[in-house]
């Protein structure tokens, strides 16, 4: 998939600032294997509409790449997730983060710190590989300053 741009986020996902934008654009993808946020189990994920078949592809490619065993994907860690819808703006910036159009996820928060240069997820993890494999984004890809390897999103930084 070629997503739009960060700049064209308002026009492809619509503004998130209305009233029943949530209602209209945002389902509820369910994950092959069992997920937590702290201490609390967590079955679905919330995401743009738009998002929802190619996020579905990565979860099922991954958890088949595992064999759907819950085990391999627990001590990679990949059970450990940090939310995906937020509304809010990007960090240090008054414009709206991608959490808050629902295109964007965040994993293991605790292992791939944000601007953090030592981080768990690698372009090689199987988790990075298959959302690439979807045209995502990958925040451990940003520049030294601006790493966030927890995070993937439905849009590109550049043409």
């Amino acid at each position: 998939m070629d997503w739009p741009l960060q700049s064209q986020a308002m026009q492809f996902y619509g503004d998130p600032r209305g009233t029943s934008w949530f209602a209209d654009n945002v389902v509820h993808v369910e994950c092959p294997w069992p997920l937590h946020v702290g201490a609390t189990p967590v079955h679905t994920i919330a995401i743009h509409k738009k998002c929802a078949d190619s996020l579905r592809i990565v979860l099922a490619n991954v958890w088949d790449a595992v064999n759907h065993d819950a085990g391999t994907i627990k001590t990679l860690r990949y059970d450990v997730y940090d939310g995906s819808y937020n509304f809010r703006p990007k960090r240090g910036s008054s414009s709206l983060s991608m959490h808050a159009f629902a295109a964007a996820l965040d994993w293991d928060a605790a292992d791939n710190a944000f601007h953090s240069a030592r981080h768990l997820f690698t372009d090689q993890s199987l988790l990075v590989v298959k959302f690439k494999e979807q045209g995502w984004i990958w925040g451990g890809d940003w520049s030294p300053g601006s790493i966030d390897a927890m995070h993937v999103q439905a849009a590109r930084i550049h043409p």
